[in-house]
Order: structure tokens, then C-alpha cells, then sequence
């Protein structure tokens, strides 16, 4: 499974350098803006799936998409200009049944070389056991064979192998992406309404009046709620910055 940076292990090349953490650097300005072009890509509107295929353009313009999220990419797009998937095309409809074979077969091979044959490099192991490792589905394993050793696949199998292919896409990278990104979410809220208490302490008076003394309880109850420490004392003159 790829990593909230896009992939588990990223190379020295891929590191921003004097960074510890060795994190790699993704095209998208925030994770808001991913998560809006993932609800946008896998909407039933057309017009969104438009506006997503749009900002993924521009993050391959900037460099260092993820595999996944390119590959899904190339293969919505390519449904949207197959007549099977989209019956409202008319005379915008890609009709040659040879090209669209060749383009979904295209973007299965990409899939496999940049997810398989990875892991498969990796662990110096078989193509077939590189991908039932990560749970890749097998056909999209023959369709890349098919479509690299001998004659192109049919339109019908190649379109029932990319909706597979986005299936596990979703199960592969986007599910696990969004939950982590949740998860970090809910954690930076937590840490901020703790430091916004600590605040709230550190200007408690240690003698109150008789009005703000439930006030002061109300706070403790919260403060242990989260399991903070308790001051007494005077306000500081300033307050102090978060430590994360």
C-alpha cells in the first residue's frame, strides 16, 4: 500500500534534502485539494470528472504524481471517451474499437509496470507473486502479458479489466489515502483545542471571584478530560506557541 506521500519507501533521489523525515514531495498544494479531486474523479457528473481529469494535468505538469493516482487518471478519461461508459457522447464518442483497446491496454501495462514490476524489482520475485502479494487482480496481469507478448486483447476484456483495474485502485491507494489523511486531521484538532485549554489555564487567577470560580471548574474538567497538566498563577505576558 502506498504511503500518505505516495509511496512506502521513497528514494534519496525523491527526498527533499536536510529533510529527517525523507519525505516525498507530491503536486497538489494541500490534502484538501486531493481529497476534492478524488470526490471530483469518481463523481457520476461528467462536469467534475472533467474538472478532476483537468488538476491531475496540471500535477503531471509539476512532476512526482504518484503512479496511482496518474494511472486512474489515464483510465477515467479513457472511459469518458468510451460510448460503452458514457452513452451521452454522440459524435464525441472514440469510435475505433482498435484504439480504444490499445489505449486501455496502454494504461493496464503502465498500472502493472509501475506498481508489480516495483515491488516485484524489490524482492527479486515473479511478476505472478509480486501481485498477489498486493493483492493486484490476475487479469490485469494477463492483459499486460496479452498486450506486450502477443496479439492486442479485445475491447470487451480490456473494459472489464479497467473497471477492475479502478477498483482496486480504490481499495489499493484512495481508501487507505483518505483514512489517513482523516486520521491526521482529527489528531491536528486534538492538539490544537489542547494547546487552546493550556492557554485558557495559564490565565486563571489563583485567586477568583466567587462568579468566575465555576467558570475555573468548567475548565479543569476539560483540561483533565484530555489529560492536560493544571497551573495555577497569573496570566503570562505572552502566550505561549504550540509544540508539536
Amino acid at each position: 500500500m502506498e504511503s500518505l506521500l505516495g509511496f512506502m519507501e521513497p528514494s534519496a533521489e525523491e527526498t527533499v534534502e536536510g529533510n529527517s523525515l525523507a519525505l516525498k514531495l507530491v503536486p497538489w498544494i494541500t490534502w484538501d485539494e486531493w481529497n476534492s479531486i478524488r470526490d471530483s474523479l469518481f463523481s457520476s457528473s461528467p462536469q467534475s470528472v472533467a474538472f478532476a481529469l483537468q488538476r491531475i494535468s496540471t500535477w503531471r505538469s509539476r512532476g512526482c504524481i504518484p503512479v496511482s493516482v496518474d494511472v486512474t487518471a489515464s483510465i477515467i478519461e479513457i472511459q469518458q471517451k468510451d460510448p460503452f461508459f458514457r452513452k451521452d457522447l454522440g459524435g464525441n464518442a472514440l469510435q475505433s474499437e482498435e484504439m480504444l483497446s490499445m489505449l486501455y491496454c496502454m494504461a493496464i501495462m503502465r498500472l502493472v509496470n509501475g506498481v508489480v514490476e516495483k515491488t516485484r524489482k524489490k524482492a527479486e520475485i515473479s511478476i505472478a507473486e509480486a501481485a498477489n502479494a498486493i493483492g493486484i487482480p490476475r487479469m490485469l496481469i494477463d492483459v499486460r502479458h496479452e498486450g506486450s507478448h502477443r496479439d492486442l486483447p479485445s475491447l470487451q476484456l480490456v473494459r472489464l479489466a479497467s473497471t477492475k483495474a479502478l477498483d482496486w485502485l480504490k481499495s489499493y491507494y484512495w481508501e487507505p489515502q483518505k483514512n489517513v489523511i482523516r486520521r491526521d486531521s482529527t489528531a491536528n484538532l486534538r492538539k490544537e483545542i489542547k494547546h487552546k485549554l493550556l492557554e485558557l489555564a495559564f490565565c486563571l487567577k489563583v485567586k477568583q471571584t466567587n462568579s468566575s470560580h465555576t467558570l475555573g471548574k468548567h475548565l479543569l474538567v476539560l483540561l483533565m478530560t484530555f489529560g492536560m497538566p493544571v497551573y495555577g498563577g497569573a496570566c503570562p505576558d505572552r502566550p505561549h506557541s504550540p509544540m508539536y
